[in-house]
């Protein structure tokens, strides 16, 4: 069956459209897919809703972007020889390749060479040719360097559609999540430093709330938008050590860090140790079940770093978090086997994790001095891979970011 590329972001947004293919974050029964984090495990009196990707074809809103990126680059007759070639990461590659298995296009996918096997073996699943780049995690802009030229090729961290995928689907179903809950507005908004699309939605939440703040997560051993470093880490879908073309710095507030170990314990703790919850925190099944195998690792992260900002700010129970979950905790099995832990106590890990009231640094990037420091590294980045410095100033202004290309 073929995926109808007559399908617009209208489609989506409303209830029981395009429901062939689940593009959208409603779930199949209905309703938003999302699931309010169970307050036994919080640090805070408000209500933290997760917006859950595991109705969407591969389990990842990537489905989406890559969907209508791709419809993009047919309706502007980029693709050649019926091939796509893509640079993409973790969630994004059995993403792209799962569109392409329904567009019947050839995908190459071009990724870096610590690639999980299992996002490897899931792209492969649909098809996908993959070539290594002999590259890591934090140098995806070699892989567009080498690649830039070609007609057919696409990159995850580039798509101006992606962006306003999440501006106009992603927003709308922000605030459907909402309603009901508490004063029924968004307070804080988390997503993780990953592909920059994501920034689509943060902008527009705050246009529909204007005095919420958006919180980007990033891991404390790849803390590019806090300070300007980058290093290696395990945490998939975020933290690749430059500011992606498509990120609107506008969008970000406030950056926090979080540490690789405490996120992986964390969940690992959630996914093995539901019943131990149960019983050490006197917990009802019906909220912890819920949360098995719904939330992956960057998830995990934006979780912590939003109870840490909301004790904080004080937020109380009329107060609404949102966090957007990019996969589930399927592919994160094998890390969990293959990375010693040492040995785990549930109860004082997720004490530790989100009922402590500990401290956090957090940076808030809204002053000058912190814009201007991101701005130029954006830029100096991007310059040197060839994009127009103009348009790089021209992203300085929301105009540019409200007149992108989209459906």
């Amino acid at each position: 069956m073929n995926l109808d590329i007559s399908l617009s972001y209208n489609d989506l947004i409303t209830e029981g459209g395009g429901k062939a293919f689940n593009l959208g974050w409603e779930k199949t029964s209905g309703g938003v897919n999302k699931i309010v984090f169970p307050k036994c495990l919080t640090g805070t009196e408000a209500n933290i809703i997760v917006l859950l990707p595991d109705h969407f074809p591969t389990c990842s809103p990537n489905d989406a972007t890559a969907f209508f990126t791709l419809k993009y680059m047919m309706d502007n007759k980029r693709i050649s020889n019926n091939t796509v070639e893509v640079c993409a990461f973790d969630s994004a590659m059995p993403a792209y390749a799962w569109v392409c298995s329904v567009l019947d296009l050839k995908c190459i996918i071009r990724t870096h060479q610590q690639t999980s096997q299992y996002w490897i073996k899931r792209a492969q699943d649909y098809g996908a040719e993959i070539k290594f780049e002999g590259v890591n995690n934090t140098e995806a802009t070699k892989i567009i360097d080498a690649n830039k030229t070609k007609t057919n090729f696409v990159s995850q961290f580039n798509s101006l559609v992606a962006y306003t995928y999440h501006r106009t689907v992603t927003r709308e179903w922000v605030n459907k999540a909402v309603m009901g809950m508490g004063n029924n507005k968004v307070v804080l908004f988390a997503y993780p430093a990953s592909s920059g699309s994501l920034t689509g939605a943060a902008a527009s939440v705050k246009s529909m709330f204007p005095y919420s703040k958006n919180l980007l997560v990033e891991p404390s051993s790849c803390p590019t938008f806090y300070n300007n470093k980058k290093g290696s880490h395990k945490i998939g879908g975020m933290g690749y050590g430059f500011i992606p073309f498509i990120h609107n710095i506008l969008a970000t507030d406030y950056v926090m860090t979080i540490d690789d170990e405490e996120i992986i314990k964390s969940l690992k703790c959630i996914e093995e140790y539901s019943d131990t919850i149960i019983s050490q925190f006197n917990a009802d099944s019906k909220t912890i079940k819920p949360i098995v195998e719904k939330l992956g690792l960057s998830t995990i992260a934006c979780i912590i770093a939003s109870i840490n900002l909301a004790q904080q700010l004080y937020l109380k129970d009329d107060d609404n978090i949102v966090v957007l979950a990019e996969d589930s905790a399927m592919p994160y099995h094998d890390l969990f086997k293959s990375v010693h832990l040492g040995d785990i106590d549930v109860r004082s890990t997720l004490e530790e994790a989100f009922l402590s009231s500990r401290y956090i640094p957090i940076l808030d990037v809204t002053g000058q001095r912190q814009r201007e420091r991101l701005f130029k590294k954006k830029k100096d980045y991007w310059v040197k891979r060839g994009i127009d410095e103009k348009l790089l100033d021209e992203m300085r202004e929301p105009e540019f970011w409200e007149n992108l290309p989209g459906y």
